[in-house]
């Protein structure tokens, strides 16, 4: 059984074989937990995303999309940029929890036992709470294969506080 973790404070920093990021359609490394990615660790990560999108002639990827990589110089075995907005930053809980399953599956398949996510949405993303909220504890409900840990980390307190009351053990 997968155990869920959350907390108020910086992703980067928690103990994971994986790492969800939310990403934009472009890939760009601009903000939130990518930006900090790029700053903490140095341009091979949009290099890489920047290749991948130029070998596939897309200049942005669909919402919903996860482009899998390896961590680089990070200390995490893979990156998951996990894109749960469209061109406008617009989000809802089912895209939230499509980006999510997909991520989680991608990262469970590459041997990612402990995964470190973003909240995916909250960010630049202009998704409400409540929404967000449903998202999670629909993942919460759902049985992850290969998964051991999950930790959801957020620079909102108030956020952390309601994630925490999802799962009484957290």
């Amino acid at each position: 059984m997968t155990k869920w973790n959350f907390i108020h404070g910086d992703l980067l920093d928690v103990p994971a074989d994986g790492l969800i990021c939310s990403a934009n359609p472009n890939l760009n490394l601009s903000g939130g937990v990518d930006g900090a990615f790029l700053m903490r660790y140095g341009s091979d990560m949009q290099d890489v995303l920047h290749s991948w999108l130029r070998d596939r002639n897309l200049k942005a990827v669909p919402p919903g999309s996860v482009v899998l990589v390896d961590g680089f110089c990070s200390p995490f075995r893979h990156v998951a940029h996990a894109v749960a907005i469209d061109v406008f930053y617009d989000t809802n809980a089912e895209l939230i929890g499509q980006t999510y399953r997909t991520a989680l599956q991608m990262l469970a398949e590459s041997g990612c036992r402990s995964i470190a996510a973003a909240c995916l949405g909250c960010g630049y993303g202009r998704c409400p709470e409540d929404e967000f909220l449903k998202s999670i504890e629909r993942l919460i409900a759902t049985p992850l294969e290969n998964v051991d840990h999950i930790t959801l980390a957020t620079t909102n307190e108030s956020l952390a506080h309601s994630l925490r009351l999802l799962t009484p053990d957290s």
